[in-house]
């Protein structure tokens, strides 16, 4: 570890991970070091049972499986709940069923990050951040709850009274915010205020990216993705309700002003999903040109020299999931919903973890 940049102590423990950003809230430095802990996991394993490999076969071949289940979980259990499980599958992001390989790899794609999603659509989803984060028990009883702004690069939470494993849980058990228009007033107050009275303002930045980059904006992107194109402020009615149409009358003097990252974030929501119809289009294109333009992604079969087995890509499949690299990479959490992004319910109970599927990491024995 070293000192935390932005600490309000010298002494402050500093995590150093793959994203210089570790440190910068408690919750993402949780999961940060969970997949820090999953690879070194893999790692062991691999080395256990392929004890003629060197150290840099296992790492690669760790971080290969590592980067296998990371696209799973995220392609399959995270963002059909933002994007809607049924759009990912007509826009061929995802394929629920397959039985083989997807080899829908397209040298022709660029599998870049688009600005427009960057710093605009997928910025959106900082409305679900919660500005008080409670702790838990393994038997779910919340046992602390603190300010997101007073931890701010202040990752020693994580070793204070099993800081750990009860963010850990927290993330599992909490319910985010709504996703709407409206941000908490930890980030739009009091962000990084240290041992300031106030802090900055996360949506005020998020506006002030876009308008750095330089993107288009919100009518022309609505052109882009096929919508309506309102000509007046009276046109944006189709997907917006009247009292936020007023609110950008009294912004903008034309219609053509308002930016990607206002006007989009204003919008009702698709059903099924947590955007409106204007990022759900960016962030559609998005994680389709981040899929089909990666020859390496983790379903592509094409390429024999680095694709993984069938039988490896079927674990992955199976055993791949967020409640899974929770359960193995807590200090002490021994239950799990299956569905770690849903709140537990009868249909998503709390289950021992060792009723969870996992990932067989025996079928990588090198039995050559």
């Amino acid at each position: 570890m070293q000192t935390c940049s932005g600490a309000t102590t010298a002494d402050e423990p500093c995590y150093v991970a793959g994203d210089a950003r570790v440190n910068q809230n408690p919750q993402l430095t949780v999961l940060q070091v969970i997949l820090l802990k999953e690879h070194n996991r893999i790692a062991d394993t691999l080395a256990d049972i392929n004890k003629h490999w060197d150290d840099e076969t296992i790492y690669q071949t760790a971080r290969k499986i590592l980067m296998g289940i990371i696209q799973q979980i995220h392609y399959y259990e995270h963002l059909p709940i933002y994007l809607g499980e049924d759009n990912m599958v007509k826009n061929k992001l995802i394929y629920p069923n397959a039985k083989d390989y997807v080899n829908d790899y397209n040298p022709n794609v660029k599998a870049g990050v688009l600005k427009e999603s960057a710093t605009a659509a997928f910025r959106y989803f900082h409305t679900l951040i919660r500005g008080q984060l409670r702790l838990f028990k393994e038997s779910r009883f919340p046992y602390q709850s603190i300010r997101l702004s007073d931890w701010m690069n202040k990752p020693s939470i994580l070793e204070e009274n099993d800081g750990y494993d009860g963010l850990a849980i927290g993330l599992s058990f909490q319910s985010q915010d709504k996703s709407d228009q409206y941000f908490d007033r930890e980030i739009t107050e009091y962000l990084f205020k240290g041992n300031k009275t106030l802090g900055d303002d996360l949506r005020a930045t998020d506006i002030q990216r876009a308008r750095d980059h330089g993107i288009a904006n919100y009518i022309e992107l609505r052109s882009y993705c096929g919508l309506s194109i309102p000509k007046d402020f009276n046109d944006l009615c189709d997907y917006m309700s009247i009292k936020n149409i007023k609110a950008l009358k009294s912004i903008y003097k034309r219609v053509e002003d308002i930016e990607l990252t206002v006007g989009g974030s204003l919008e009702k929501h698709v059903p099924g999903t947590l955007v409106g119809p204007t990022f759900l289009c960016i962030l559609l294109r998005q994680f389709y040109i981040t899929r089909v333009g990666d020859r390496y992604f983790y379903e592509n079969g094409e390429d024999k020299e680095i694709a993984f087995t069938l039988d490896q890509l079927k674990t992955i499949r199976k055993g791949s999931s967020m409640a899974r690299l929770f359960c193995d990479n807590g200090i002490n959490i021994k239950k799990m919903q299956a569905k770690a992004f849903e709140l537990v319910s009868p249909r998503n109970p709390i289950v021992p973890c060792d009723q969870l599927p996992f990932v067989n990491l025996t079928l990588w024995k090198d039995t050559k």
